[in-house]
């Protein structure tokens, strides 16, 4: 996909733009490999081009890449970390980032999660409880792991214990059986 680039924004030099302290420059030209794009006012680069100079070096030198990412955060990690703590406690990035992740794992969207929590009266599928983990608050989303099918909104407690017994319906119900019958022989005592 293009982007539209907004010849106000952006200076039309490179000496321009660094004079101004800004990060890009555009000429309106293309670079030598037919990019019409900005071009960083550091080295004079086409973003086009350093884009697919990345991938290639990703593709190729995977290795490389990988020390080099390790060493960068080694050296910037106390500003990376604040930099992500700004942005990431925005309580509209938080709402975006949980309805992308709904969708990606369950392919359900925040209004359908919302939808089932209230046609749940706010309580967990399984034992009619509220959540009880403070971390999230939030229910977490059951499904059938063979088909990805949604099945409810289950407390963190109901959710585990459903996936300790792998959904298996045969081993549910030996396990109430058996508290069945120790609590059988419990009262004969």
């Amino acid at each position: 996909m293009t982007e539209i680039i907004n010849l106000n924004k952006y200076p039309t030099s490179r000496l321009e733009a660094h004079e101004k302290n800004i990060p890009h420059y555009f000429t309106g030209k293309p670079c030598l490999n037919g990019h019409l794009n900005k071009r960083r006012t550091s080295d004079g680069k086409c973003l086009s081009c350093d884009s697919e100079y990345q991938k290639r070096k990703r593709k190729n030198r995977p290795e490389d890449v990988s020390r080099m990412r390790k060493a960068y955060y080694k050296k910037n990690r106390q500003r990376i970390l604040e930099q992500h703590k700004r942005s990431h406690s925005k309580p509209e990035c938080k709402s975006v980032r949980r309805n992308t992740a709904l969708k990606k794992r369950y392919g359900i969207t925040s209004d359908d999660y919302l939808l089932m929590l209230e046609s749940q009266n706010n309580l967990c599928a399984i034992c009619r409880g509220p959540q009880t983990n403070t971390r999230t608050n939030y229910f977490d989303v059951d499904h059938c792991h063979k088909t990805g099918k949604v099945r409810g909104l289950l407390c963190t407690n109901c959710n585990h214990g459903i996936g300790k017994f792998q959904d298996d319906k045969e081993l549910m119900l030996h396990a109430y059986n058996y508290l069945e019958d120790s609590e059988n022989d419990e009262q004969k005592l």
